[in-house]
């Protein structure tokens, strides 16, 4: 039986889809902060002071009063904590203005955790979340309710040591939305790239040792169990596989006829892999290395023409990558470059072949007139390195980022998202205006926009633009 191999590139178009999505709040730190370990213990013991010694009995009246004792005793060290609550809550309802696979799509979605510390070394943690998603209204009504765990894991501390076993959302990497580096993450294509990038990632099992020496980090993960991207239906309006228009996201549709007709499967049997990062924050410069050998999240999807089946696997890759981060002049530079072996590509002769690819960002961010307005650039460059005809683009050039700017008292936000190709057409638009005064709530209006060549982002979504309506929440 004649297997052919046709990739979806999601490593590529993923890469841009990512770059467009919403930017988080301007940092403080670098992308890992929330995970960092504390900084190095520092003394607060004062420089002892020397007191010649007092012979005469005057001085015995120096002395203080003895001591009253008190029936109580003072409270004293770590207090044992308890945390429980909904850590997000987010209600969309979204209209389609374009798709013939529906006229509308909301979304349902809360996470809820517990979190018990009963002492200052040990940390017990428990999360899940449900999504359920709506579309309606065109020629494939569809209805989905998923459940999964959120960050579920024990954790223990001693000193600069911090040992984590469990379910952990764990994001490498320096640059907004694309981080080059963030190869021990699952990816969440749920809702394909609406939302930011903390949100488009889903806890995996792993096992996490993070030691801090100084003013350097090690931080060492181990993925034995493996997990690959939370992909939406494949009757969603975001599955990378379109079976209404019979196209594959990143492929010529004149190579995907039979896509209509096809079975689609999965397979992410075996483990993950693992990999090592070294950091440092100080001056002059914040840097990172990392080195992976891991599964990658997202799917390359396999053919087989004879058997009319399409199946989405998880080839090993070997990354090696370094970061950089500074801060002068009220600018902030990023950059990401990383090395990738082991990459799929299919052959003109639709046959299987590995290559390398080469990956660059650089990113910079400002606030023009203040603290109200914030400005992130970014521009990507991805190349694969090979000289021999291939399905996927051997190239891709961009540039994407992101202008939010508070007013009204800081209880007005606005924003604007957008992307383009520079080597090939792809655009991306997505204005959004929210309401901020009624903390911790967010009341929002926003719009995406998709256009461009077929097997581009933009392109395969140029019929699923979006308007919405939506709170978010947390309690």
């Amino acid at each position: 039986m004649k297997k052919v191999l046709l990739p979806l590139t999601l490593s590529l178009a993923f890469l841009h889809g990512t770059a467009t999505a919403e930017l988080p709040p301007p940092r403080e730190a670098a992308a890992e902060t929330a995970d960092d370990l504390p900084p190095p213990r520092t003394t607060t013991r004062k420089p002892r002071v020397v007191v010649p010694p007092v012979t005469t009995e005057a001085a015995q009246d120096e002395l203080p009063p003895p001591r009253v004792r008190s029936g109580k005793p003072a409270a004293r060290g770590f207090q044992p904590v308890l945390k429980y609550g909904i850590d997000d809550l987010l209600l969309e309802a979204g209209a389609l203005p374009d798709a013939p696979e529906a006229d509308a799509y909301s979304t349902a979605r809360a996470s809820a955790y517990v979190l018990w510390q009963p002492n200052r070394n040990w940390e017990f943690r428990a999360g899940a979340r449900v999504d359920a998603m709506r579309q309606a209204g065109g020629a494939v009504d569809h209805d989905e309710v998923l459940a999964d765990y959120t960050d579920t894991y024990v954790r223990y501390r001693s000193g600069d040591t911090r040992l984590t076993l469990g379910a952990q959302t764990i994001v490498w990497g320096r640059a907004d939305e694309i981080p080059l580096v963030d190869r021990v993450s699952r990816a969440d294509l749920t809702r394909f790239m609406l939302d930011d990038l903390a949100d488009r990632r889903r806890a995996q099992l792993a096992g996490r040792w993070e030691q801090t020496l100084g003013d350097f980090k090690v931080d060492a993960v181990w993925l034995p169990l493996f997990r690959g991207a939370q992909l939406p239906d494949i009757a969603s309006v975001w599955s990378p596989v379109n079976r209404s228009t019979a196209q594959v996201l990143g492929i010529d549709p004149a190579l995907t006829g039979w896509v209509g007709a096809a079975n689609v499967g999965h397979d992410e049997h075996g483990s993950g892999g693992g990999a090592l990062r070294l950091t440092h924050a100080g001056a002059p410069l914040d840097f990172g290395v990392t080195l992976a050998r891991t599964r990658q999240s997202l799917p390359y999807y396999r053919v087989d023409l004879p058997a009319m089946t399409l199946t989405a696997i998880h080839p090993f890759n070997t990354f090696v990558g370094a970061d950089f981060e500074l801060v002068r002049g009220g600018l902030t530079w990023r950059m990401e470059i990383g090395h990738t072996d082991d990459v799929p590509v299919t052959l003109a002769t639709t046959a299987l072949d590995r290559t390398a690819s080469l990956d660059w960002i650089g990113a910079l961010e400002f606030f023009p007139g203040g603290r109200d307005t914030r400005v992130n650039l970014q521009l990507v460059a991805h190349a694969l390195q090979t000289d021999r005809d291939i399905l996927e683009l051997k190239e891709y050039y961009a540039a994407n980022g992101e202008i939010e700017t508070t007013f009204g008292q800081g209880r007005w936000k606005a924003a604007l998202r957008f992307a383009t190709g520079f080597n090939v057409d792809d655009v991306y638009l997505g204005p959004r205006l929210s309401y901020v005064g009624w903390e911790p709530h967010e009341l929002y209006v926003a719009a995406h926009y998709f256009d461009g060549e077929a097997r581009t982002l933009g392109g395969f979504h140029q019929d699923h633009s979006l308007i919405t309506l939506g709170l978010r929440t947390r309690f």
